[in-house]
């Protein structure tokens, strides 16, 4: 529930506030002494509004929804952009985790033929030993 305050004069001050010429205000904004002085003045009407039936939105309601909606838009969108991130920064490490490991293996499939050959090489070369006869020394 709120209260509206009219008032016929705007700008005319009361209980601590210049008053524009119609706002809104929760109905625990003013005292029972203060809202008897409203009442008393002839320059204002004081009329409860029931919020579920009147638009009663102050500007303050207004910015506070404004904030909220933004906020809420901002943090799905920083939630967004963080999965997206993630997402490439992921494929970024399983794309050079796949290039560093298929260079490991082609190192490691180069010296395997290395060693090959450098084992063929001993295999030849016993064998060429292996035929030739010891030579006498004299």
């Amino acid at each position: 529930m709120k209260i509206q305050i009219i008032c016929s004069s705007p700008g005319i001050r009361r209980n601590g506030i210049a008053h524009p010429a119609s706002a809104f205000y929760d109905e625990d904004r003013w005292s029972d002494e203060q809202l008897a002085a409203f009442e008393a003045d002839p320059a204002f009407t004081i009329r409860p509004v029931d919020d579920a039936m009147e638009n009663v939105k102050t500007d303050t309601d207004f910015e506070l929804a404004v904030a909220a909606e933004v906020d809420k838009r901002v943090k799905a969108k920083a939630a967004e952009l963080q999965a997206s991130f993630e997402q490439a920064v992921k494929e970024a490490v399983e794309d050079k985790t796949a290039t560093i490991k298929a260079e490991a293996d082609k190192a490691v499939e180069d010296l395997g033929k290395q060693l090959q050959a450098a084992t063929d090489k001993i295999a030849a070369l016993d064998k060429a030993t292996e035929k030739k006869p010891a030579t006498a020394k004299k």
